[in-house]
């Protein structure tokens, strides 16, 4: 199999100059925003690109990076404040709700969320969904479901809470697909409060896309079963990708994608068949991390820049 090149997003067309690196799993310097995965596949960094170079500092305990445009920070919660999850996710958003809301960033267009044993608990005892009710709780506002980032939410297993963001000074079009319920209303079968994102967020020509899985109205298709679901996330992402184009000829490139799997294992199977689908030349890295619902066991992420025709 050929290298793959290193993942990188350009925010604008001329973009030339560092916005902020992500680093996967263990590769994290001073400079970088952690993604506290193991990497089973693809480059040690994910590279955002904007016109003009970002200058770094903390700010409220926040680590930022912001060039007069975008802002791209990551907030991190340690391990004994993040055991209750619900209070962890509750106290982190606020503070990231009051940080964005007078900042001269006040758009969040794409938010990031890390922390372990995701699927502990049953029933609405687990950790994933005690997370949603304290993201809901920090919030909820009249009319925020309108304004809703795109995210993504993955369990690792490394302690603690680590929330990454990306936020701008003009709002993104928030973009819903037409195969999956929006997860914002998804019913009651699935938590006490359901989960608080968009599917995708539009800025300009690029689409950041929110970790996708496969799901289907709001059920769990295939499960335990990684190729079918690649299959179902394949069928998911093109239905966005048509959607968020609204009948302007053209067509989407993919810039960057992450590809999540809870079962290394599935590794052979699943990566040939993505590589095929979005092309080998497409940065990606996959990461191990376990999915929102049990039964799901991949879940692809990504940016993708529109090209008129």
């Amino acid at each position: 199999m050929s290298p793959i090149p290193s993942p990188s997003v350009r925010l604008e067309h001329d973009a030339s100059a560092t916005l902020a690196r992500f680093a996967f799993g263990d590769d994290a310097d001073g400079d970088a925003l952690g993604v506290p995965l193991v990497r089973l596949f693809g480059a040690s960094y994910e590279t955002w690109f904007a016109s003009t170079a970002a200058s770094a500092h903390e700010q409220d305990g926040l680590r930022i990076r912001q060039n007069g445009q975008w802002l791209i920070g990551e907030l991190r919660v340690d391990a004994a404040r993040s055991e209750d999850i619900e209070q962890a996710a509750f106290d982190a958003y606020t503070r990231l709700r009051a940080f964005i809301t007078t900042s001269a960033y006040p758009q969040l267009l794409r938010v990031w969320n890390f922390f372990d044993r995701l699927n502990e608990g049953e029933g609405d005892a687990e950790r994933y969904r005690r997370f949603c009710v304290g993201r809901h709780r920090a919030i909820a506002a009249p009319g925020f479901e309108t304004q809703l980032p795109a995210a993504t939410v993955i369990g690792g297993q490394t302690p603690g809470l680590v929330i990454s963001f990306l936020a701008g000074r003009e709002a993104g079009v928030q973009v819903e697909n037409p195969r999956q319920t929006p997860a914002f209303r998804y019913p009651r079968d699935y938590g006490p409060i359901s989960p608080s994102f968009s599917r995708a967020t539009r800025i300009g020509s690029h689409l950041l896309v929110s970790g996708t899985a496969a799901v289907v109205g709001h059920a769990t298709l295939h499960p335990g079963d990684a190729v079918a679901q690649i299959d179902e996330i394949d069928a998911n992402v093109d239905a966005l990708l048509e959607h968020a184009a609204a009948g302007q000829p053209g067509r989407w490139e993919a810039q960057a994608l992450r590809l999540y799997v809870r079962r290394d294992a599935d590794l052979p199977a699943v990566l040939p068949r993505v590589l095929e689908r979005f092309g080998a030349e497409v940065p990606i890295t996959v990461l191990r991390g376990d999915i929102s619902r049990a039964g799901l066991v991949v879940e692809i992420e990504g940016v993708w820049t529109f090209l008129p025709a």
